[in-house]
C-alpha cells in the first residue's frame, strides 16, 4: 500500500487526499448529525407521550371517581386517531385494571412506555400506562439522514471541483518544471527557463530553479574549459615525459616504451632493425667553455640533421646528455647500417656556426643490428653502447659495428668502476710523487702529485684506464679530494724537514666545475697545515681556453687564495694565444711530445723557444715534463725554462722513497758547491 502511495503522481495524491479528508469529514459529521436527530426526535417523542398521558389522566379522574369504566373506555378510544399510540390502559393501585385501549396495527419496531399517576387530592388512585410507538422517529431520523447525505455529496461534488481548480495552480507548475527538469538532464540543455511568474512559494521555487540553471550553465562551461585545459596540460605532460624539452625528441622513457619487445616489432614488419648510438665528441668541453645555450643550441642542430638524414619510419631518440639513438627499420645486413651510420656521422661533422663561431663536432657510433646483435632491444641497446665505447676509445669520431669482445671490454670497464669505489676505503689507492728541479741549478724544489692504483687482482692499474672512468663516473670528486688531502698533508711534514717544497696537483674538468672547488681546496689545505703559496693547480687546456667568464671567475678566485694556476700540456690543445695573457696563470708546461725530439728536431726546438719566449714575455715560468737526457735538460736550460721534470732526475716515487731522493739531491748539491769553491 506504501509503495503505491509513493508511485502516485502528485495531481492524484492530492486529489485522494481531499477524497479521503472530505469523505471522512463528511461521515463523521453525518453520524453525529444522525445521532443528534435521532436523540432530539426521541425526546420529542417522549415528551410527546408524558403530554398525552398527562392529559388522559386528567380526562379519567372522573370516570375513577365514578366508577364509569365505559366513559373511561371512550376516553382510552380516543386515542386510537394518534398514529403513534400502541395501547393504553388506566391500572388501579391495586393492580386491576380500570380501563384499556390496543390500537389495530401492530407495532413496527421499538416503543417507549410512559407512565402518568392519576391523583385524587393528593393521593394517587390509578395510573395511565401508555405505549409510543418511535417509528416516526425512525423516519424523521431517516429523512435527515437522507437530506444530510445529499448535501455532503454536493458539497463533496462542489468541494471536488473547487480543489481541482485550485489544485491545478500548484500541480500544473510543479508539472511544467519537473519536465522541464527532465529535459535539462536528459539532454544537457541549459537554455530553458521556468516560466512561473507567480508570487508564491512555486513562484520562488521557478526563480530559484532559473538561478541554479544558470550557475550550472556557468559552472558546465567553466567545467568544460577547465577539462579541455586539463586535457592539454595532460597532453603536453605526456608530451614531456617521453620528449626531450632541448630537442624535441623523443626521449629514452619513449624509446623503452616503444621498443619493449623487439621481436613483436620485427614481426610485425618481418624486417630486422638496426640500432645506432650516437655519442658526441668533446661535448663536455664545448658545454663547459661556451656556456649551456651554446651547447643546447648545438644539440638542437645535431637533433635536426639527424632528423633530416633518416627516413620517416625511423625513430631518433636523444637518449640522453650529448647521446642519441637512431632505430632504422627495414635494414636486411650490417653492411647497409654500416653506410647509413658513417653517412650520419659525416652529417654530424660538417661545420656549423653558433653564434657567430665556427664549430666542428665529430661523434663515435656504434651499431648493432637485430638479430643478429640481439633480439631484444635492452641487448641492442647494450650492444651498440659497447661498440660506441669501442670507437671512443679508438681515437674517436668513427663508426664500430659490435662485436663479442666489446661488450666484454665493457664489463670490465663496468667492473673496474665497481672496484674503483672501493678503492679509498680499502686504501688501494697510492700518491706518488715526481720531483720538479730548477733546472738552472738541479736543485729539487717541488714535485707534481701522482695518483697510482694498485688494484688486488690486477696490480698497478695505468691512470691512462680508470682515471676515464672515475671522471665519466663523478667519482673524481671523491677522488681528488682524497688526493689533494694526501699530498698537502705530506708535503707539510716534507717541508718541516727540508724547508719550503711546492706541490702540483692535477685538476679535472670535473673538479674544476664544481661549485665547492676553490672554497673546499682551501679548507683541505688549512686542514694539513700547508700555505697556499706552496700548492700549484695544474689545470688543462680544454678547461680554460675558452674563456668563458665561469672559468675566469673560478681561477681569479682561486689565485686570490693564493694558489698558484698552471697551464698543462700547453699546445696541444685549443690555445688562444690572445685569452691566455688575461687568465691568471704563475707557469706553462712544455708538452712531452715537444720535448721527447729534443734536441734534434728543429720544429721542436722552435715550439719550445717558442713557448718559453712567451712565458716571459707574459711574467710567467715554464715547466717542461717528460726530460728524459741531460741533453734535453741542458738544451731546455739554455731557453731560459725555469723547471723541468721526467726519468732524467727521477721516476715518481712512492711517498716513502722521495725524503731520501731529495736528501740525496741536497747533499749532492752541496758536494759540488764544496767541490767548486774547493
Amino acid at each position: 500500500m506504501r509503495q503505491w502511495l509513493e508511485s502516485l503522481r502528485i495531481p492524484k495524491k492530492l486529489w485522494l487526499f481531499h477524497l479521503v479528508t472530505a469523505l471522512t469529514s463528511g461521515l463523521v459529521a453525518a453520524l453525529i448529525m444522525v445521532l443528534t436527530v435521532w436523540h432530539i426526535a426521541r425526546e420529542n417523542a417522549e415528551y410527546d407521550a408524558g403530554i398525552k398521558a398527562s392529559i388522559v389522566a386528567d380526562n379519567i379522574l372522573p370516570s375513577l371517581q365514578f366508577r364509569d369504566t365505559e366513559v373511561a373506555g371512550e376516553i382510552l378510544g380516543g386515542l386510537s386517531r394518534d398514529r403513534d399510540i400502541l395501547s393504553a390502559r388506566v391500572v388501579e393501585v391495586d393492580g386491576r385494571v380500570f380501563a384499556a385501549f390496543t390500537a389495530k396495527r401492530p407495532a413496527s419496531g421499538e416503543s417507549i412506555t410512559t407512565v402518568i399517576p392519576v391523583e385524587d387530592s393528593g393521593a394517587v388512585i390509578a395510573r395511565v400506562e401508555l405505549v409510543t410507538d418511535l417509528d416516526s422517529v425512525y423516519q424523521e431520523t431517516a429523512i435527515y439522514t437522507m437530506a444530510v447525505g445529499v448535501a455532503m455529496l454536493v458539497s463533496l461534488l462542489v468541494g471536488s471541483l473547487l480543489m481541482l481548480r485550485l489544485q491545478r495552480s500548484i500541480t500544473v507548475p510543479l508539472t511544467q518544471l519537473t519536465s522541464l527538469m527532465r529535459r535539462v538532464s536528459e539532454r544537457n540543455d541549459y537554455s530553458h527557463r521556468s516560466q512561473i511568474t507567480s508570487g508564491d512559494e512555486l513562484g520562488d521555487l521557478g526563480a530559484s530553479f532559473n538561478r541554479m540553471i544558470e550557475q550550472i550553465e556557468q559552472r558546465d562551461v567553466a567545467l568544460g574549459h577547465e577539462l579541455a585545459e586539463r586535457m592539454r596540460a595532460e597532453e603536453q605532460l605526456a608530451h614531456l615525459a617521453h620528449h626531450d624539452p632541448v630537442t624535441g625528441l623523443p626521449n629514452r622513457h619513449f624509446f623503452r616504451k616503444w621498443t619493449r619487445d623487439l621481436e613483436g616489432l620485427t614481426h610485425q614488419g618481418d624486417q630486422p632493425l638496426a640500432l645506432l648510438f650516437i655519442d658526441l665528441d668533446n661535448f663536455k668541453y664545448i658545454n663547459d667553455t661556451f656556456g649551456h645555450d651554446c651547447g643546447d643550441q648545438l644539440l638542437n642542430a645535431v637533433a635536426d640533421r639527424l632528423r633530416r638524414v633518416v627516413r620517416s619510419n625511423d625513430v631518433v631518440v636523444r637518449f640522453g646528455g650529448d647521446e642519441f639513438v637512431v632505430l632504422l627499420h627495414n635494414i636486411r645486413d650490417t653492411v647497409i647500417a654500416l653506410q647509413l651510420a658513417e653517412k650520419l656521422r659525416e652529417t654530424v661533422t660538417c661545420p656549423l656556426m653558433l653564434n657567430e663561431q665556427e664549430f666542428v663536432v665529430t661523434c663515435s657510433i656504434g651499431v648493432a643490428v637485430s638479430p643478429f646483435h640481439g633480439k631484444t632491444a635492452e641487448e641492442l641497446l647494450q650492444n651498440a653502447d659497447a661498440a660506441m665505447y669501442h670507437a671512443k676509445s679508438n681515437g674517436k669520431d668513427g663508426v664500430r659495428l659490435w662485436e663479442t669482445a666489446m661488450s666484454d671490454q665493457s664489463t670490465a670497464r663496468f667492473s673496474m668502476e665497481a672496484d674503483l669505489r672501493h678503492a679509498i676505503p680499502r686504501q688501494e689507492l697510492e700518491v706518488h710523487y715526481q720531483p720538479i728541479v730548477d733546472l738552472a741549478t738541479g736543485r729539487a724544489l717541488g714535485m707534481e702529485a701522482l695518483l697510482r692504483w694498485k688494484h688486488p687482482v690486477q696490480g698497478f692499474v695505468s691512470p691512462a684506464e680508470f682515471i676515464p672512468i672515475a671522471e665519466d663516473s663523478g667519482l673524481i670528486l671523491q677522488i681528488g679530494e682524497w688526493v689533494m688531502q694526501e699530498a698537502f698533508r705530506q708535503v707539510a711534514v716534507w717541508t718541516a724537514d727540508f724547508g719550503p717544497l711546492f706541490i702540483a696537483v692535477n685538476v679535472s674538468a670535473r673538479q674544476f666545475r664544481n661549485p665547492a672547488f676553490v672554497s673546499r681546496t682551501a679548507e683541505i689545505a688549512r686542514e694539513c697545515g700547508l700555505p697556499p703559496e706552496q700548492i700549484e693547480l695544474e689545470l688543462t687546456e680544454s678547461m680554460v681556453m675558452g674563456h668563458t667568464g665561469e672559468a675566469v671567475r673560478i681561477m681569479h678566485e682561486l689565485s686570490a687564495c693564493g694558489f698558484s694556476l698552471s697551464l698543462d700540456d700547453f699546445g696541444t690543445g685549443y690555445s688562444s694565444l690572445s685569452y691566455l695573457k688575461r687568465f691568471p696563470l704563475h707557469k706553462l708546461k712544455i708538452d712531452r711530445s715537444f720535448v721527447s725530439d729534443l734536441p734534434g728536431d728543429t720544429e721542436s726546438t722552435a715550439i719550445a723557444k717558442a713557448i718559453a719566449g712567451l712565458a716571459a714575455t707574459l711574467g710567467m715560468r715554464v715547466v717542461a715534463e717528460g726530460i728524459e737526457t741531460a741533453d734535453q735538460a741542458g738544451v731546455l736550460a739554455a731557453m731560459d725554462c725555469a723547471y723541468g721534470q721526467g726519468y732524467h732526475f727521477s721516476r715518481p716515487l712512492p711517498a716513502s722513497r722521495l725524503p731520501g731522493f731529495i736528501a740525496d739531491n741536497r747533499a749532492r748539491l752541496l758536494l759540488e758547491e764544496r767541490n767548486r769553491t774547493a
